[in-house]
């Protein structure tokens, strides 16, 4: 009888474990996503990202002030700033998972940029995989949203990262934030890095010029490396990198 009620105390302590596992609420989400982008992805998606350890959540932060744009219209905001827009890397376990991490990088416009053509947003993996099928994006702006689906037209997808071309909507006046996401896991080693990049495009590009790049470390960010004949139709923004140890 003591056996049994000893089992009977232990299963009640493996369920009540299971039970609170911890995970985020939708104010801690709202802190590495928009709010319009939360509300606009499938259901499904949605409650997974709340199984996130946002306790346990990375993001690197490095200021850059391009001389191209007026100083006066310098953003507020963290992550890598320049006089016109901030871009914010994210890398956030799910909780219970040591190898599984959701990753999203966003792109937000302080003032709006003359050129309204096919900017290019991207991240490249180093030890990490990507998850199939989990790969994918938006544009949130007050000229209309746009979602980019998993190998979509506007995507370049490759075993090392990923990108998005999105065409700034004619429309757009006051807000512009782009968004890619996507969940990866990292190598048995237990050390990986993520780099983000985001390029606005300086003139009018053709979806197919923007798409004219590889995932490289030698690539703008250290994520795009568009052939020669593109290059230079992109802003050179620098890029962001988180790198986890387990």
């Amino acid at each position: 009888m003591k056996k049994w009620s000893i089992f009977f105390i232990l299963l009640l302590v493996v369920c009540f474990a299971s039970v609170n596992v911890q995970a985020a609420t939708r104010e801690e989400l709202l802190q590495y996503f928009p709010e319009k982008y939360l509300d606009s992805i499938p259901e499904e998606r949605y409650q997974k990202l709340l199984t996130l350890d946002v306790s346990k959540a990375q993001t690197k932060t490095i200021e850059h002030h391009d001389t191209r744009y007026p100083e006066e219209i310098a953003p507020m905001g963290s992550a890598l700033v320049t006089t016109a827009k901030n871009l914010s890397l994210n890398v956030i376990p799910y909780t219970g998972n040591n190898t599984d991490y959701s990753i999203s990088l966003t792109a937000k416009w302080k003032k709006l940029p003359t050129t309204k053509s096919y900017d290019v947003i991207a991240i490249r993996l180093d030890r990490f995989a990507l998850e199939p099928g989990i790969a994918f994006g938006a544009q949130l702006s007050d000229g209309g949203d746009v979602s980019y689906g998993y190998k979509g037209t506007n995507m370049v997808y490759k075993d090392n990262g990923f990108g998005i071309s999105m065409n700034i909507v004619d429309a757009t006046k006051n807000e512009l934030v782009m968004i890619l996401e996507s969940d990866a896991a990292i190598d048995g080693g237990g050390v990986g890095t993520v780099y983000g990049a985001y390029e606005h495009a300086l003139v009018n590009v053709s979806l197919a010029q923007s798409q004219s790049y590889n995932i490289s470390s030698v690539g703008m960010g250290k994520v795009i490396n568009f052939v020669d004949s593109v290059w230079a139709k992109y802003d050179d923004m620098d890029g962001v990198s988180v790198t986890i140890k387990k």
